[in-house]
């Protein structure tokens, strides 16, 4: 190892060092200045090209120490590189660096490693970097990095990895760069002969080594983004089978590694083997599987939920849910990727509308739709959220991943998409379009919205505008008003719609919505408003029928709140006609509450698909009603009829 001799001989790269240190304690510490800070502590980066990776790691399944050499081929751009610059975290003894087989001095403080080469690389050149190193790896982040945990449902402990999105630099010297993916990578993984170690690609061999050790030499062919780079090691137990379908040269190893405990595969065998079902499912909804000459499968790791690595997924347990999230990830996070942070609903929204699907086509229609009402319902819990992360908060890891906007609110919306595209063979097409067009590369919300707007004909602009850009989502009134005519007939129906935004910052939505009229003939039909103004009227000449109810958005395709529907068979004063329900989303009671004079209220709780729950009759407001066991954490339909008026509101019951 060489080591600094001499401040003067160094003094300028000390002081782009000293640099580098600041930017990253202000990206912890100030999330206003991130992307600036960000993009000043990247510049040595962004010199650089990265080609190849060739892992070799010793690790075991009882704690985080590890010994590694990493080799990497870089490519130099257009400036001579007298520095060479790498994330990594100071928990390290480093045993020997060389570039091009010559060994070079370094500076390793902070979060940075920066070597000093012996000969400058010229412009345009490839090269090679050779780095060695030994030490326990103590991150202190849960789940974060390289951490050892432990099973206690099947008594064993694992040693993983989980680099996303800025923790590779915890056990490996990095570029974290989500634009320059690596071409491919080797990933061998040296243990002892007792356990098992999963990686990337395919296991091209298990080679014995002195001492009870073996290496599990894994290589893959295919460009890989940094933060899926993984190892799983531990006492593992092999479950794997092949599957085939449409568009497969040959049969798809599905390779599981999951806990010795026989009991773990008695548990989860069936689960396990959905894979292949949901493999089928998705081959055929987004494009063939994007690593179909190498495997798919899973490392099982103590986690309280699931992480995308490439061909091999590691996992805590396999829900269906889960397991159909995670593959979904094979193309959207791995082959297509999120070009910033801010658009990581590339990822996770769209992996997580793939649950959706998966439920769709796997299991059945009610599932689904009840799981996309929880979407929603989980959305609304953000009424100043938008799904694009905004600016200031690009490298806050909290809400890059928050669960109720990227996850729930991401899927929401497209879902809206789907709707919009009135034809699910656009939709899809528009789904394999995305992993063919951008393919091994990043891409943006906006990219999202040409490709679809291309394929459609549609002017997406106000929908990304409101939904993907915009905070909240939109909170409607509807009244309904019709006269009684001569001759038992009646008059067209006018619709009154008033809106405003959860968010004050985003007031009008206009997407088209669906409102279905139901008559006292038991016929009904379905009509689309069209939204341009907060309070807009629309009429519509019904055939002389008594209008009897409305459905409002019958299934369920939009996010949003509904306050009320009110239905007028003669003209109301509608200002003494206000009913306040809250709080909604409800947990445990719910106030109705009214300034109206009455006579009988009529309350009737239904499910959304319109079974009856309960009926009951009150004299006056305000009413306070508590929720029994017949309510779940759902969302239910409550119709009240006042004064020779119906009146709607969905409740969310959580």
């Amino acid at each position: 190892m060489k080591k600094l001799l001499s401040l003067l001989l160094f003094s300028l790269p000390l002081f782009l060092y000293t640099q580098h240190c600041y930017d990253a304690k202000m990206l912890n510490q100030s999330p206003a200045f991130s992307r600036l800070l960000y993009q000043k502590t990247k510049m040595s980066h962004y010199k650089y090209d990265q080609k190849f990776i060739h892992i070799n790691i010793e690790a075991n399944d009882s704690n985080t120490f590890i010994i590694s050499t990493v080799d990497y081929i870089l490519k130099a751009k257009s400036d001579t590189l007298y520095e060479i610059y790498f994330e990594f975290k100071p928990y390290f003894t480093i045993d020997s660096i060389k570039v091009n087989e010559l060994a070079c001095n370094y500076i390793y403080q902070g979060d940075s490693l920066v070597l000093l080469p012996a000969l400058p690389v010229i412009p345009f050149s490839e090269f090679r970097v050779r780095i060695s190193y030994h030490g326990m790896v103590t991150s202190g982040i849960p789940y974060r990095g390289l951490i050892n945990t432990y099973s206690n449902e099947y008594q064993q402990h694992i040693t993983w990895t989980l680099s996303e999105p800025f923790h590779l630099v915890h056990w490996l010297p990095c570029k974290q760069d989500l634009t320059d993916r690596l071409d491919s990578a080797w990933i061998f993984i040296t243990v002892d002969s007792t356990c098992k170690a999963g990686s990337q690609g395919i296991l091209t061999a298990i080679t014995p080594l002195p001492n009870g050790k073996v290496r599990y030499e894994w290589k893959e062919q295919y460009p890989i983004v940094y933060y899926l780079l993984s190892i799983a090691v531990g006492k593992y137990r092999e479950y794997s089978f092949k599957t085939w379908f449409t568009g497969l040269p040959d049969s798809l190893p599905v390779i599981n590694y999951i806990y010795q405990n026989p009991q773990c595969l008695i548990d989860n065998k069936t689960d396990i083997d959905r894979t292949a079902d949901f493999l089928r499912i998705f081959s055929h909804r987004f494009g063939i599987y994007p690593f179909y000459k190498e495997k798919y499968g899973h490392c099982m790791v103590p986690l309280p939920g699931g992480m995308e690595h490439q061909t091999m997924t590691s996992l805590g347990y396999f829900f269906h849910w889960l397991v159909a999230h995670e593959l979904s990830h094979q193309w959207f996070g791995n082959n297509i990727t999120c070009a910033t942070w801010q658009d990581i609903w590339i990822n996770e929204g769209f992996a997580s509308y793939a649950e959706y699907i998966a439920l769709q086509e796997y299991f059945d229609q009610a599932t689904a739709d009840a799981t996309m009402r929880n979407f929603q319902f989980r959305a609304r819990l953000e009424p100043e959220g938008s799904v694009y992360v905004p600016f200031e908060e690009a490298y806050n890891e909290h809400r890059i991943f928050n669960s109720n906007l990227s996850y729930k609110k991401g899927a929401a919306i497209i879902h809206m998409l789907r709707y919009l595209c009135n034809n699910d063979s656009i939709f899809f097409h528009g789904l394999h379009i995305l992993n063919t067009i951008y393919k091994d590369s990043i891409l943006t919300g906006q990219d999202v919205k040409h490709i679809y707007e291309s394929i459609t004909g549609l002017d997406l602009n106000f929908f990304f505008d409101q939904f993907y850009y915009g905070k909240g989502y939109p909170i409607y009134t509807l009244m309904c008003f019709q006269d009684s005519l001569p001759n038992n007939s009646f008059s067209p129906i006018t619709l009154k719609l008033m809106q405003r935004g959860s968010s004050i910052d985003n007031n009008l939505f206009n997407i088209p919505l669906p409102v279905r009229l139901i008559f006292s003939d038991h016929s009904d039909t379905l009509v689309i408003l069209h939204p341009t103004q907060n309070i807009q009227s629309f009429m519509f000449d019904v055939n002389h029928r008594k209008l009897s109810s409305v459905i409002f958005d019958p299934n369920d395709w939009i996010l949003d709140s509904l306050e009320g529907i009110h239905i007028f068979n003669k003209p109301v004063d509608y200002s003494n006609m206000v009913i306040q329900i809250y709080p909604n989303p409800a947990k445990n009671y719910i106030v109705i509450n009214s300034e109206s004079t009455h006579h009988t209220i009529e309350l009737e709780w239904l499910t959304m698909d319109g079974k009856i729950i309960e009926q009951k009759i009150y004299d006056t407001f305000p009413i306070i009603y508590h929720f029994d066991t017949k309510f779940n954490q759902n969302i239910y339909l409550l119709k009240l009829k006042v004064n020779g008026y119906v009146y709607y509101r969905k409740v969310s019951k959580y």
